[in-house]
């Protein structure tokens, strides 16, 4: 056999092997959503699946390996939903109401990845995955803290956000991803289990962006809220730059 032969048999084999392991995790993902995290188990993937368990075990180490699998695909799925936010809006501010919509339209669309997200955060899944895995994890967020910390570099030169926080900008990066990860975590979890007090006096919709605008507000993020509808950049997010994922999610 010679080298473009041999070459073109790995790239095959490869691709199976890729188009394999997305099946396992299509499987893993239904039994997640049919029956809850509990009755994700390896052998009940292997039941599910037609492979036998070395060949499972060949592509996810543990259950632990899989969840991480699954976390990583929640990454892509978020990361396509941002990249249609690229030329998005007049400024920069705009633009951060845009991620924080998309990542709230990734956890309504994708109610059982967005809680694998949530699971594999606790060390008691990292530990157990396998390195390469855990490595993935973490360069695939990199990539978005590296998107949302260059909105921040662009509204300093922009002017339209302080420069003094010219040396800070991945504290900015990461107080923006607490207020959108806790307040959609807090909005799925305590909607699951029951509604708290909080839950019951306030406005959930539109919470997010009223919690988007008191954190930008408060950084000094030009435009203030009193200055420009960012209800109407909101309504322009899910009339226009997300109307297919809208009609999706109500279908």
């Amino acid at each position: 056999m010679n080298t473009i032969q041999t070459n073109k048999t790995q790239t095959r084999k490869a691709r199976e092997v890729a188009d394999r392991e997305q099946l396992l995790l299509n499987i893993a993902l239904e039994i997640i959503e049919a029956h809850g995290f509990s009755a994700l188990t390896m052998d009940k993937l292997t039941q599910q699946s037609e492979y036998s368990k070395g060949t499972v075990y060949n592509h996810f180490s543990s259950k632990e390996d899989l969840l991480t699998a699954l976390c990583l695909r929640a990454i892509r799925v978020q990361q396509v939903l941002y990249n249609k936010l690229v030329d998005f809006g007049t400024n920069s501010r705009e633009q951060v109401v845009g991620f924080a919509f998309a990542y709230e339209l990734f956890a309504k669309l994708y109610p059982a990845l967005f809680m694998v997200g949530l699971t594999v955060k606790t060390s008691a899944i990292r530990e157990k995955a396998s390195p390469q895995r855990g490595n993935a994890i973490t360069e695939a967020e990199n990539e978005m803290i590296e998107m949302m910390k260059s909105l921040a570099k662009n509204a300093i030169d922009a002017n339209e956000l302080d420069k003094k926080y010219a040396d800070n900008l991945y504290q900015v990066t990461f107080s923006i991803w607490c207020m959108g990860f806790g307040t959609v975590s807090l909005m799925r979890t305590l909607g699951e289990c029951g509604a708290s007090s909080c839950m019951e006096n306030i406005c959930v919709h539109n919470s997010l962006l009223y919690h988007v605008s008191l954190l930008l507000d408060g950084l000094g993020w030009q435009p203030l809220n009193n200055n420009f509808d960012y209800t109407k950049t909101w309504e322009t997010l899910k009339n226009e730059t997300f109307a297919a994922e809208i009609e999706q999610l109500r279908q």
